[in-house]
């Protein structure tokens, strides 16, 4: 057999050849449409692969995005990978500090940046010395920033093919930090091998079910985890592709969604449940074939809301940034085919689901052997596969890889006898809140620091939109006073994210505590539920 490298290369190759009159159509943010095909995508991201030699990036060094999803930050996907150098994806809703921790931490050498992001970017700036280069991505500048480039004038002077460079399947091909953890982001490589198998993996019926009949909207964001893989599984099989650019809109979100015919999408719950009212007034998505959900799971409701009112599969779907992400998705079996919907939620569409081919799940006690899939034992989740990561970016958090070559999720997990898994909690007190990740221990850390304060534990409450949100209870020191402003104001001097920051505190006389004096949150969490 030929030994091909499994390269992004290879995901790509296929674009201006084979499909290349497949759509791309991108809602920009200010609300407008942009139309192209494969070949133009095709064309303008070797104008990238060149634009990127000619500023001089090295092969190997990272360049990264802090863009909306749209066409040129696909062109971005490929254009950064296929010429050797590392694609970072920057979260956009990270704070100044969060930012300049991440890009020192990966040690980039260009951004390429929204204009809506620019003034986020300014600020950062000063923080990341190592920093050449800073591109617009739009037909100007659009900025104060010294030395800024403009992404349209960039790639336009460059030839419009490339010739491949040879690329080690092993190589890096992208980066993407995972807050998953208490304590500073970790960054995780993936190699273009992995990358390359999880798109197939996509493109499958255990996956995501993505083929060149398709029309896919990845609403999880581009800078998420590579948007669950989405775009590459798309490019590989010429799918057309349909990007929503800024903040969620339910209306022209759902226009777009029954205008352009999409067959596939996928997002957070968060997303979903704005969505079901607007899509209510409308008429049924007819074209849309599933939704793949994932980041948190999905209410019931939600799913049976989606299959009763609009004949459409809520597929959930579990997944790390550490997994790249997918590793399971709930896909009914063939045996399950005539059972009814609420036995099919018991069994299959109420779960984590299983495992993609490739991936390995054990479910472990804290001695460290397997417990039953018997529906009941709860254990350690932990992981194995092509497209999990055997480390983090500068040896960090080492703790979390077994001497088997399993990834400890940090999840606790329930097998089902149907061979399917759910999480079932969490071991860290980690917050969920659309989707991303807020740490409890940063944050009460952050709030004891305030002189008014004497103790503060935080918890995770559930909410309508979010799905999670944190309330702090807060002890005042003697004779403090404790404010919801005050506790907002000085979580965002600390460096939180507005969206991270409490919408309410609860003041209480003490913080109960363990045997050993940790702070018992479950008696917190109880103490809400009352």
């Amino acid at each position: 057999m030929m030994d091909v490298p499994l390269s992004t290369w290879l995901l790509f190759s296929g674009a201006g050849r084979h499909s290349h009159r497949s759509e791309i159509v991108s809602r920009l943010p200010a609300g407008g449409i942009h139309r192209y095909y494969y070949a133009d995508f095709s064309r303008r991201a070797q104008q990238l692969m060149g634009a990127l030699d000619s500023l001089g990036i090295d092969v190997g060094e990272r360049v990264a995005t802090l863009a909306w999803n749209s066409y040129r930050h696909l062109e971005a996907y490929f254009g950064v990978p296929c010429s050797g150098r590392v694609l970072h994806t920057l979260n956009v809703r990270l704070s100044v500090d969060e930012l300049a921790f991440v890009m020192n931490d990966a040690d980039d050498r260009a951004v390429l940046v929204d204009p809506d992001f620019l003034p986020l970017l300014e600020q950062v700036l000063p923080a990341v010395p190592g920093l050449r280069h800073v591109i617009v991505l739009g037909d100007g500048p659009e900025t104060t920033i010294d030395a800024s480039l403009s992404y349209e004038t960039l790639i336009s002077a460059e030839p419009d093919t490339y010739r491949p460079r040879p690329i080690d399947e092993r190589s890096p091909a992208g980066i993407c930090y995972t807050s998953g953890t208490t304590g500073r982001a970790k960054g995780v490589v993936y190699s273009h091998r992995s990358t390359f198998l999880h798109a197939l993996a996509g493109t499958s019926a255990a996956g995501l079910r993505i083929g060149p009949g398709d029309c896919v909207l990845p609403q999880v964001p581009m800078f998420h985890a590579n948007a669950w893989g989405m775009p590459y599984a798309s490019v590989a099989v010429g799918a057309k592709l349909v990007f929503f650019g800024g903040p969620l809109e339910p209306e022209p979100f759902a226009d777009l969604l029954l205008g352009e015919r999409v067959t596939v999408t996928g997002a957070v719950p968060t997303v979903w449940i704005g969505l079901a009212d607007a899509l209510a007034s409308r008429p049924r998505p007819e074209h849309l074939s599933h939704i793949v959900c994932g980041g948190s799971q999905p209410p019931r409701s939600l799913i049976e809301r989606y299959h009763r009112d609009f004949g459409v599969d809520v597929i959930q779907a579990w997944g790390m940034t550490e997994t790249s992400p997918l590793a399971s998705m709930s896909w009914p079996q063939e045996r399950m085919r005539d059972w009814e919907e609420p036995a099919l939620m018991a069994a299959a569409r109420g779960q984590a689901g299983l495992p993609l081919p490739g991936v390995e799940i054990s479910i472990r006690d804290d001695d460290g052997h397997e417990v039953a899939f018997d529906g009941e034992t709860m254990g350690a989740l932990h992981v194995r596969g092509p497209w999990v990561a055997d480390s983090y970016l500068h040896g960090h958090g080492s703790d979390s890889f077994t001497a088997d070559g399993f990834f400890n999720t940090g999840d606790v997990a329930i097998g089902s006898p149907d061979g399917y898994f759910v999480i079932a909690d969490r071991t860290k007190d980690l917050i969920k809140s659309g989707g991303e990740w807020i740490s409890s221990v940063d944050m009460e850390a952050a709030i004891m620091a305030m002189p008014d304060v004497h103790e503060a534990a935080v918890v995770a409450i559930p909410d309508q939109k979010w799905m999670e949100r944190p309330l702090a209870y807060i002890v005042p020191a003697d004779g403090r006073t404790v404010t919801s402003d005050m506790v907002r104001a000085h979580l965002e001097s600390s460096g939180f994210a507005g969206w991270q920051v409490p919408d309410r505190i609860e003041l209480i006389d003490e913080i109960p505590k363990t045997a050993v004096g940790k702070f018992d949150k479950k008696v917190l969490r109880s103490k809400y539920q009352e």
